[in-house]
């Protein structure tokens, strides 16, 4: 799935529509006195008046804020709704809204303590019966949520979701008491935890549904449980979130507001950032190497690895590619080193495997050889193949996911297809297609040969190396590809709980992805945004990196500092 989060920017609003809830300012501090803001989280001492704690940033406009059943439209604004769980900066699950979560002997009943005193931003209170409520919606096929099956091992979930039952009591997700909820899966689950701190997995006020349907997130209708609350937006402009003071959770934030100032997709805001007129921007590109050799620009820079692949698929139970040989020479006929460092200019770093660099499971030592640019290695294989020096390869059409592809997918698609033809004399065409319609082709596995993506969904190799992986039918999965070892790994990997056989078990099924070329993998993009000197608290990782904030809460530990 594609993942385009992060590109942020803002400026003073203006004509607001005022939204739920109110937001008056705290009193700045005097001089020598210790600030504490409206939700009585006190500042850093570097911190300016609250007055001036504000972050400008840039977002393409929501069509919907309801990020449990539209996460897309909600362009992720994930921050505005707690999950029971989170993940913080070090890709580690933290409590949210629930204070605990445990599971039963029989490994597949898990029993979630709600954080006492928790409430919205009406103040109305956060209890179990919203989250067992909200998991009903979710799954819902009338709320066409496009990532319910995520939740399909919650026993009773598929068959209410594909509309086998329409009774939501046959779900196993059940609330005992207002502070007690028990989810059954069918099977031992072991990562389910980090199903709970997917983006989908927040609860909806009930009542507010209920009430105004659709338009239940609506600046006058907007009800929220996380540290934020919609304070205005002014449709075609900007939207503002502000604290909200019913939170008493662990992750309030600093911020007294962020200001979103809306963009269309594809906008570049380096111009806009220079002009001091946003906080943050994100860039690529052209941009991301003049940034890179300007003496200012570049010590405001902040890059870390894309949780996300580049990789090609195969239609591999039919000629050609059903011959091993001839995917493992293209693998190894790929300057992956040259294409991410001259032709798209160091925004993206090698990749030999699914797993981004820094993704917990991480292992390229173990995947290079199987992957590696290696002309000779190359030419050998192709020959085993059948085809020696390219000759005899039939008609080779790459198709390629959007239409169009982005500048530096397309420059990367055509260093392939010219790398290719050089080093091993074969020729391939390119077909652009739209997302919809590719994705459409991929699911019935009717793709030859497919360039493409998948961005992490949940910090976890389940998600990278079972989710895209795991043979699946005609209807379902990405590609035709099946390996029974490879299959009884990944299923294996989900009801372990040691955890670490359970990431060794996944490190082994992702050599066998890599060793038979099931995909040849490409690279991964390097995430890169500025950040003015007053923005503050962007710490620095277990993993060594600066990101932006964390997978959510996103924004709890940014505020805004004095210039130094």
């Amino acid at each position: 799935m594609n993942r385009v989060w992060g590109i942020l920017a803002v400026w003073a609003m203006t004509a607001m529509v005022t939204a739920c809830g109110s937001a008056e300012k705290t009193p700045d501090a005097g001089d020598g006195a210790q600030m504490v803001n409206r939700v009585g989280k006190t500042m850093p001492a570097d911190a300016v008046p609250a007055s001036a704690q504000t972050l400008r940033q840039a977002l393409v406009e929501p069509s919907t804020l309801d990020v449990g059943i539209a996460l897309f439209k909600a362009q992720f604004i994930a921050f505005l709704f707690e999950q029971l769980v989170v993940f913080d900066d070090n890709l580690e699950l933290k409590p949210a809204a629930a204070a605990s979560w445990s599971v039963g002997p029989d490994k597949k009943t898990w029993t979630i303590k709600m954080r006492p005193g928790g409430k919205w931003s009406d103040g109305r209170p956060v209890t179990a019966y919203d989250f067992e409520w909200s998991f009903q919606r979710l799954l819902d096929p009338a709320s066409g949520n496009i990532f319910a099956y995520f939740y399909y091992p919650i026993k009773g979930a598929q068959a209410f979701n594909t509309g086998k039952t329409t009774d939501p009591a046959t779900l196993g997700v059940k609330a005992l008491d207002e502070t007690t909820l028990t989810i059954e899966t069918t099977e031992p689950w072991s990562h389910f935890p980090y199903i709970l701190a997917f983006f989908t997995s927040v609860p909806a006020p009930r009542w507010q549904v209920e009430k105004f349907g659709t338009r239940w997130t609506d600046p006058d209708n907007c009800v929220s449980n996380s540290t934020w609350m919609l304070e205005n937006w002014n449709k075609g402009r900007d939207m503002t979130f502000a604290l909200n003071e019913h939170y008493n959770g662990p992750f309030k934030g600093y911020l007294e507001r962020l200001h979103f100032k809306f963009v269309e997709g594809g906008w570049r805001g380096l111009a806009a950032y220079e002009n001091d007129e946003f906080d943050r921007v994100g860039i690529d590109g052209p941009d991301f190497i003049r940034v890179l050799d300007d003496p200012v620009l570049s010590k405001e820079l902040n890059t870390f690895p894309n949780f996300g692949t580049y990789y090609l698929i195969f239609q591999n139970d039919k000629p050609p590619f059903d011959n091993v040989k001839l995917r493992q020479a293209i693998a190894h006929a790929i300057d992956r080193e040259s294409i991410c460092n001259i032709v798209m200019s160091g925004t993206a770093t090698p990749a030999y495997g699914m797993l981004p660099k820094g993704f917990p499971g991480y292992q390229v030592d173990r995947l290079k050889p199987h992957q590696a640019f290696d002309l000779a290695l190359a030419r050998k294989l192709l020959a085993e193949a059948g085809y020696p020096d390219g000759k005899g390869v039939p008609p080779l059409e790459l198709w390629v996911r959007g239409s169009p592809p982005t500048p530096l997918e397309q420059q990367a698609v055509v260093a392939i297809q010219q790398g290719l033809k050089d080093h091993l004399g074969i020729t391939v065409s390119l077909r652009n297609m739209t997302a919809n319609e590719f994705n459409d082709h991929m699911v019935n596995h009717r793709i030859p040969w497919g360039f493409l993506w998948f961005n992490m969904d949940y910090p976890d190799p389940s998600d990278m190396i079972a989710v895209p992986w795991r043979s699946q039918p005609a209807g379902a999965g990405r590609q035709d590809w099946k390996n029974d070892v490879f299959d009884g790994l990944v299923d294996a990997a989900a009801r372990e709980f040691d955890e670490a056989r359970r990431v060794a078990m996944y490190q082994e099924a992702e050599e066998i992805l890599a060793r038979e070329a099931a995909g040849v993998f490409l690279f991964n993009m390097v995430n890169a945004g500025l950040n003015k000197p007053r923005v503050k608290g962007i710490d620095v990782n277990k993993y060594g990196d600066r990101r932006w904030s964390g997978l959510t809460p996103s924004y709890a530990g940014l505020y805004i500092g004095k210039s130094e």
